[in-house]
């Protein structure tokens, strides 16, 4: 049964083995590390993330959900 939701492209793709499983949407910061502890702790499952390339047909970032992801950042620190 399919969706009539519209999907929207993944930042990353899970794989278990060589089989692209499905999309991931990464973190909004500290996307590097994340896939780094990802792969690192699910290796002996043969699980592994992998960032994709954005499409040319990707919409671009969201302007206001950047700058509120950099408001929150900066309140933080």
């Amino acid at each position: 049964m399919s969706s009539w939701r519209a999907t929207l492209p993944g930042d990353a793709i899970l794989y278990l083995g060589d089989h692209a499983e499905g999309p991931l949407l990464m973190p909004p910061t500290h996307r590097e590390s994340f896939v780094e502890e990802f792969n690192r702790t699910y290796r002996s499952i043969n699980l592994s993330i992998t960032v994709r390339a954005p499409a040319p047909n990707d919409a671009p970032e969201d302007a206001t959900s950047t700058l509120q992801i950099q408001q929150a950042q900066s309140s933080q620190q």
